[in-house]
């Protein structure tokens, strides 16, 4: 969703018939504009709910197991996973940028470097810019192993206060914004009950929730705001309805598609090098570089990044991460005595 949501959004301008009907000065065809572009933040919005989700459930399930949560054992699992693959990635556009092929400062290397551009709007340039759901997701894995392991309030009253704060925090800090749908996944995780009426509903609401998600980014302004507040209720009734509900629906059919199973194990890579392909000539008001390969709606260009990503998958994500399961293993082992089997995130 995130790449075909870049794709119209910056590669398809220029394009028949995307461009005709615009010339036309066609509602119908700016606001289906919108629609597809919007799917990357869409699918981002479902990527920080099942993450939330995922990592919470695996805590709980190392705590039932163990009666305690290694925290040394998960960040070496989430360094040796997502570290490598993201810094080979960065250095390969600081390679580009002083060649003069790209543009980009070492201000933005920095920035993308340290995980803060969710909090640093166009100053990690485009070729760094998505980088800022990485450093969400970092910022999380930072913070909520450390509450969950020693917070003295119950977890389930943590969560809803957070998510609470955050809900308000995002009319001021619109970074805050989200971390309010990783929560929701958070939640999710803690409250069996919720995950049942989640599964009880879905069969009648999934559809006219998705729907609707996927159409307020061309709504009158008005109902955006208005439902605006909205959207991480109907993304999660989207995402948790479609993983419990009905096995035999649809949507989770999709889900277990033998090629979507495969194209998910190199979905990171995909995320990382998809921006060197997906690039607009300027952004931020500024332009972004190698303007030639940008010119006439070039989308032979627009996939180059596809073999790129398997290779990194194979090359360097791969064996890192096994390496990083095999110390994550020692660790645990090491911890806990003999016997011991190390939970995978």
């Amino acid at each position: 969703m995130v790449i075909v949501g870049h794709l119209f959004a910056y590669r398809a301008k220029g394009i028949y018939p995307i461009d005709a009907l615009n010339g036309l000065g066609l509602s119908l065809g700016s606001r289906s504009f919108a629609v597809i572009s919007s799917l990357g933040t869409l699918g981002v919005c479902f990527f920080f709910m099942i993450s939330g989700y995922l990592i919470t459930t695996l805590l709980v399930a190392e705590e039932a197991k163990r009666d305690r949560v290694s925290l040394k054992a998960f960040y070496v699992r989430r360094v040796f996973r997502i570290m490598p693959a993201f810094y080979v990635y960065v250095l390969a556009v600081y390679l580009l940028g002083r060649a003069g092929l790209v543009q980009v400062g070492d201000e933005a290397v920095l920035r993308s470097s340290l995980y803060v551009c969710n909090f640093s709007g166009f100053s990690c340039s485009w070729w760094l810019a998505h980088t800022w759901s990485l450093a969400v997701e970092e910022q999380f894995y930072l913070v909520w192993p450390m509450i969950f392991a020693f917070a003295a309030w119950p977890r389930r009253s943590i969560a809803i206060v957070l998510l609470t704060g955050l809900f308000v925090g995002s009319l001021f800090l619109a970074p805050l914004g989200s971390f309010i749908y990783i929560m929701v996944g958070v939640v999710v995780a803690l409250f069996v009950g919720l995950r049942e009426h989640l599964a009880a509903i879905a069969p009648k609401w999934i559809w006219l929730c998705l729907a609707v998600l996927i159409v307020l980014p061309a709504a009158p302004q008005i109902v955006v705001k208005l439902l605006g507040p909205a959207q991480p209720v109907l993304a999660a009734a989207v995402m948790f309805g479609t993983l419990f509900g009905q096995p035999g629906g649809v949507l989770p059919a999709v889900l277990r598609n033998a090629w979507l199973n495969k194209m998910g194990l190199v979905s990171y890579s995909l995320y990382l090098w998809q921006q060197l392909s997906l690039a607009p000539i300027a952004w931020g008001g500024t332009v972004t570089g190698a303007e030639a390969l940008y010119d006439s709606g070039n989308f032979a260009w627009a996939v180059a990044f596809i073999p790129i990503a398997i290779a990194s998958y194979v090359l360097i994500e791969k064996p890192i991460i096994a390496l990083g399961h095999g110390l994550s293993r020692r660790i645990t082992e090491r911890e806990a005595g003999p016997g011991a089997v190390e939970l995978r995130t």
